[in-house]
């Protein structure tokens, strides 16, 4: 869910900013984060990797960060 989550904000970000300049550039950082945690839930070993406390709060911090940065921009 915190990967949708990201893609979905950075998607929704880039739909409202469309005007703005760089605003692809923007999305993306919140988009990319997001397709790599959707993806790794997808492999085996990542997954079993991402059920570790430690995973938990990288991805955790990583995206509360690109949420935020989704946010301020």
């Amino acid at each position: 869910m915190w990967a949708y989550a990201m893609i979905a904000t950075g998607l929704i970000n880039w739909d409202y900013q469309r005007s703005q300049p760089n605003v692809f550039i923007h999305s993306v950082f919140v988009i990319i984060p997001g397709a790599i945690l959707l993806g790794a839930t997808f492999s085996k070993s990542l997954s079993a990797y991402l059920n570790k406390p430690s995973a938990k709060y990288i991805c955790g911090f990583i995206g509360i960060a690109a949420l935020a940065y989704a946010f301020i921009n």
